[in-house]
């Protein structure tokens, strides 16, 4: 099993939710209904800052893609469409 950073998994949620969100929150995510609060904010509480060069999946590390892609199946999300995730599903191959 890959060795998963703090840092991959928060990035990876954070994606997730802007890709996902309703409302501004990720409402398939059980944390979020628990607490009604977003990801977003749970991120800040936790003083998680990322980084200048992040913009969405494309961003994300090997592992910080892999761990999205895991919480899409995980939160029977639809599964994401476009360039970059098409390109990613096909290096797994």
């Amino acid at each position: 099993m890959p060795y998963f950073e703090r840092f991959d998994i928060c990035e990876a949620y954070k994606a997730l939710e802007d890709d996902y969100n309703v409302s501004g929150i990720l409402q398939e995510r059980p944390s979020n209904q628990r607490r009604c609060m977003s990801t977003d904010f749970q991120l800040y509480r936790m003083e998680f800052k990322a980084s200048p060069m992040f913009n969405g999946f494309d961003s994300l590390s090997e592992n910080g893609k892999d761990i999205y892609m895991d919480l899409v199946t995980r939160y029977k999300l639809p599964t994401p469409e476009g360039d970059e995730f098409d390109a990613y599903r096909d290096s797994l191959d």
